[in-house]
């Protein structure tokens, strides 16, 4: 899978639900819903133990890579889903540029995903 953007959290699966839900629209699961919304009460009852234990550095990644728009509420996420305002779509296109520069100056490494944990 290309990685567009930087975002890592210590769990493969759960960067590439973030890469899906930024540039794709994809509803992100229960607990990354949760912790996109703001809703930090939910998000520790959704967890698992890996990422429960994780959380500190998922939110620190969330606040400072995933854009304001994209976050805070239950409808700011749903609204980045959809691309009500097309703000996602113009996110998409720069990140993929910007990849398409970083890869013609030969900055970009493949990374390779270990198996999950399970």
């Amino acid at each position: 899978m290309t990685r567009y953007t930087d975002i890592n959290t210590e769990n493969d699966l759960l960067d590439q639900s973030l890469e899906n839900f930024l540039m794709y629209g994809y509803q992100p699961g229960g607990f990354l819903t949760s912790v996109l919304a703001n809703d930090l009460y939910a998000a520790v009852g959704r967890a698992d133990h890996w990422n429960k234990q994780r959380l500190p550095k998922i939110v620190n990644e969330i606040i400072y890579k995933v854009p304001a728009v994209a976050l805070g509420s239950y409808e700011a996420v749903e609204a980045w889903c959809r691309d009500r305002d097309g703000r996602r779509s113009q996110y998409a296109r720069r990140m993929e540029k910007q990849f398409t520069l970083r890869s013609l100056k030969g900055e970009v490494k493949a990374k390779a995903y270990d198996d999950p944990p399970f």
